[in-house]
């Protein structure tokens, strides 16, 4: 299941539907049962860590190593 934010153009409401990504293309009404919709499009936040990558270690692949 998939969110999908959408602002009624009759009342001005903002609202959320949920539904599979295959339905995405379903009517919607706003829940004033209006049908005027439009779908609101907003930028997905993507949090995390980011590490330096490990330092490489030891001469071996330096010719030193046996």
């Amino acid at each position: 299941m998939a969110s999908y934010d959408y602002r009624c153009r009759e009342c001005d409401q903002v609202f959320t539907v949920q539904r599979a990504m295959s339905d995405v293309a379903m009517l919607v009404r706003c829940p004033a049962g209006h049908e005027d919709v439009a779908r609101v499009w907003s930028a997905v936040a993507v949090t995390g860590a980011a590490a330096a990558p490990a330092p490489a270690g030891g001469c071996c692949g330096g010719g030193c190593c046996g």
